[in-house]
């Protein structure tokens, strides 16, 4: 057998491997996610039966308020981990990009807190909203945030003060959600391959598939993911409006 048919061999086993770990991290997130949907009704079910038995001005009412907007905001989460595995068309809507922003943090907040990592929001004023799927949309904001928590917990991560910056501006015909921390710069060598699927340089159940996925809906909705080097920073634009349909999550393989 020639080299360029052992080759030829290997190609084709790597690319069977890549198949085989799709459908098998497919069939975990439809069947995770089912079941979180179920523990997620029932908290939904008691925090509002518990919401009956409260006066709007009282404190425990308050607080029963913010479960169930919890709850809502990690159903749609999981709503958007499913379209990952589904192949279907999504609806889009008109999206507040502040709004969102807000929304990634707050249920980054108890993680942020732990990790003891400070976060800044810089984000320009008047934003006009885009048009995108919001589960998607929130879910590469997430991966975006995820990865510079990590990039922060990193054991070379030296810093005193661990800080990420968000920030959101007009940039041509769109708006850019800009993402910096302040850990450990990321290699060349990494570098080439960031947005590869199953690209990742930390041990246990990590798939390496965050940038990639996030990559692939910026450009679902007609945007870019890029990485600035020198700012450390991930950078993705979205158009105020993409004139295409919306692609089936099947582009994702």
């Amino acid at each position: 057998m020639t080299a360029k048919k052992l080759s030829d061999l290997e190609e084709l086993k790597n690319h069977l491997e890549k198949i085989h770990r799709f459908a098998t991290a497919g069939l975990c997130i439809s069947s995770v996610t089912h079941e979180i949907n179920n523990y997620l009704g029932a908290i939904m079910a008691y925090a509002e039966m518990l919401q009956l038995e409260t006066s709007p001005g009282e404190e425990i009412h308050k607080m029963l308020k913010k479960i169930i907007e919890s709850v809502n905001h990690c159903s749609q989460l999981i709503n958007g981990l499913n379209t990952i595995s589904k192949q279907n068309e999504e609806l889009v809507t008109l999206v507040e990009v502040p709004e969102i922003i807000d929304t990634v943090i707050m249920l980054r907040r108890y993680y942020l807190k732990l990790k003891s990592i400070n976060i800044e929001k810089h984000i320009s004023e008047n934003l006009q909203p885009i048009v995108v799927s919001l589960p998607k949309f929130q879910l590469a904001i997430i991966h975006l945030l995820k990865n510079a928590e990590e990039n922060l917990s990193n054991e070379d991560n030296n810093v005193h003060k661990k800080l990420i910056i968000v920030s959101a501006k007009k940039v041509k015909e769109g708006v850019t959600i800009e993402i910096q921390d302040n850990g450990p710069t990321i290699s060349k060598d990494i570098l080439k391959n960031i947005f590869s699927p199953f690209m990742t340089t930390k041990n246990g159940i990590y798939l390496g598939l965050g940038l990639y996925i996030t990559k692939k809906i910026a450009e679902e909705h007609g945007g870019t993911l890029e990485y600035d080097l020198q700012k450390h920073s991930f950078i993705m634009w979205i158009p105020y409006s993409n004139p295409k349909t919306t692609p089936k999550v099947d582009k994702y393989l």
